[in-house]
C-alpha cells in the first residue's frame, strides 16, 4: 500500500474549498491491500503530489492567523531556518543538498503566494477570516509534519524518472493558484532531484521508510505473485524495517541491475536471496549470513541419470539454459566450455522452458532445486553434492552505518533457526503459488 495513501484526512483541516485530490485511495476491496508490493512510478508520484498538495492547504490558516493580527506573509527568518533543516536533512539522506534546497524554495514561494492572493482577497471585501488555530503551538507543528512527508515523498523520488504519464503532476495545474510556468519549474526541481550517497539510519529515521531492494523473481525468497510480494526474504525485510523503526518501501531491481542499483543508491539494502560474492563484496558490504547454499544441477527427471557429473554435462549438444546477470550465469560462464550456453532473460519461466525441452540442464542454488522439484514433478536435481558453497546475506552498501543494527537483529535469528523455519514454511507455500 501507498504510504502516503491516508496522509491528505490527517492534514486536511481548514474549512475553506476542497482542493482536488491527486488520486483516490485503494479501494478496500483491493486483495493487494495492506499486502508488500513493489512501489512502482505511479504511486511515488502520487505521494509526492498529495505531500505537496497537503502542505499548500495549510497556508489559509497561516494566512489568515497572520492577517488577524497584522502580520506580514513574509518571514525571512522562518524561511531560512526551514531552509537549513532542510539541507541537513537531505545529507543525512544521502541526497543532493542545493537540488532538494531548490524543490522546497519553489514550493515555499508558491506557498507564499498563495497566502499574499488571500490577504488581499480578504483586505478588498473588508472582512476577517474566522480565527484559525495558533500558528506557533499548533500550525507549526503541523507544518512541520507536513514538511516531514514532503521529505519522505521526494526522498523516494529522487533520482527515479517521472512516469510515462504526466499525471499525477497534471492535477497540480491550477490548484490554489498555481501558475502553468510555475508547475514547470516544480516539475524540473523535481527532476533535478539527486542521490549522492547512502542515507544514515539517523536520516531514514527521519523520513520513517526502508527502501528495500528485491527481484521478485527467485522463489522461496522473493517472488511477485499477482501483484503481491512473497518469500522469506520479504518477510525478514517487513521484520528488519520494523525492528529499525521504519516502514519497508519495495523497489524492484533485477540480477543484471543489482549493483548498478547499488551504486545508484536505488534502495538502502537489498534482499532477494543474494549470494555473497568476492566480486560484490568488492562494491557491497553484506550482513552476516543466513542460509548457506551452493549450486548444483536441475533437469528432467529422465535425463538425471545422464547428468550426474559437471564433466557429464559439460559436453557437446548439451545445452546448459540461465538467467543472466546473476551468480549463476557467473558460474556456468567459469566452468563449462563444451556445453551451449542457452540464455533465457526470464527468471520466472526459465523452469518451464526446462521442463519442456528448451534446454537439457540449468544450474541454480540447491533450494531452487528442491523447490522447483516440487512445483513441478518433471524436474529434478541431478547431482550427489552441491558444486560450491556460499551464503546468502542482506546486500548493504560499503561504510552504510547501520550495518551493525541489521547483524545484531539478524544473528540471533538465524542462530535460534528461526530463519530457517521460516525457511521451510516460505518453501511449503511457494510450492503451491501459481507458475508463471
Amino acid at each position: 500500500m501507498n504510504r502516503f495513501a491516508g496522509l491528505l484526512s490527517g492534514l486536511l483541516i481548514w474549512a475553506g474549498p476542497v482542493l482536488p485530490r491527486p488520486a483516490a485511495a485503494p479501494s478496500p476491496a483491493d486483495p493487494r491491500e495492506g499486502a508488500p508490493v513493489f512501489q512502482t512510478a505511479a504511486d511515488r508520484e502520487t505521494g509526492l503530489v498529495a505531500a505537496m498538495v497537503a502542505r499548500i492547504e495549510l497556508m489559509p490558516q497561516v494566512a489568515a492567523w497572520k492577517h488577524r493580527r497584522g502580520q506580514p506573509v513574509l518571514d525571512i527568518d522562518r524561511e531560512a531556518a526551514v531552509l537549513r533543516v532542510w539541507r541537513a536533512e537531505a545529507e543525512a539522506l544521502g541526497l543532493a543538498s542545493h537540488s532538494m534546497e531548490e524543490f522546497l524554495r519553489l514550493q515555499m514561494a508558491w506557498a507564499r503566494r498563495r497566502q499574499e492572493g488571500l490577504v488581499t482577497k480578504w483586505r478588498a471585501a473588508g472582512v476577517l477570516p474566522a480565527e484559525p488555530p495558533d500558528l506557533n503551538t499548533v500550525l507549526r507543528r503541523r507544518l512541520d509534519d507536513a514538511g516531514r512527508e514532503l521529505l519522505a515523498a521526494a526522498f523516494l523520488a529522487a533520482g527515479e524518472a517521472l512516469p510515462a504519464s504526466a499525471d499525477p503532476w497534471d492535477r497540480l495545474a491550477g490548484i490554489a493558484g498555481l501558475a502553468p510556468e510555475e508547475l514547470r519549474e516544480l516539475k524540473a526541481a523535481r527532476v533535478a532531484l539527486r542521490r549522492t550517497g547512502t542515507a544514515t539510519l539517523a536520516g531514514l529515521r527521519r523520513v520513517g521508510v526502508l527502501r528495500v531492494g528485491t527481484t521478485g523473481d527467485y522463489a522461496p525468497f522473493s517472488s511477485d505473485a499477482g501483484g503481491v510480494l512473497r518469500g522469506l526474504d520479504i518477510e525478514l525485510a517487513r521484520d528488519l524495517a520494523d525492528a529499525l523503526g521504519l516502514q519497508p518501501v519495495f523497489v524492484p531491481t533485477s540480477w543484471s541491475g543489482l549493483m548498478a542499483d547499488l551504486r545508484a543508491h536505488r534502495f538502502d539494502l537489498a534482499l532477494s536471496g543474494i549470494t555473497v560474492t568476492a566480486e560484490r563484496a568488492r562494491e557491497a558490504a553484506f550482513s552476516v549470513a543466513y542460509l548457506e547454499d551452493g549450486k548444483t544441477a536441475i533437469t528432467r527427471r529422465v535425463d538425471a541419470p545422464r547428468f550426474g557429473s559437471l564433466a557429464a554435462i559439460d559436453q557437446p549438444g548439451v545445452r546448459v539454459i540461465v538467467n543472466p546477470g546473476g551468480t549463476n550465469e557467473r558460474f556456468v560462464r567459469e566452468q563449462l566450455r563444451r556445453a551451449e550456453i542457452v540464455l533465457h532473460p526470464d527468471n520466472r519461466t526459465i523452469f518451464v522452458a526446462l521442463a519442456e525441452g528448451g534446454a537439457d540442464v540449468m544450474f541454480t542454488d540447491g533450494i531452487e532445486v528442491r523447490l522447483q522439484a516440487q512445483r513441478d514433478s518433471r524436474l529434478g536435481g541431478s547431482l550427489v553434492e552441491p558444486l560450491t558453497r556460499a551464503g546468502k546475506a542482506v546486500l548493504l552498501p560499503r561504510g552504510a552505518e547501520w550495518r551493525a543494527a541489521v547483524d545484531a537483529w539478524l544473528g540471533p535469528l538465524v542462530a535460534s533457526g528461526a530463519v530457517a523455519e521460516r525457511l521451510e514454511r516460505a518453501l511449503a507455500e511457494a510450492a503451491g503459488e501459481k507458475r508463471f
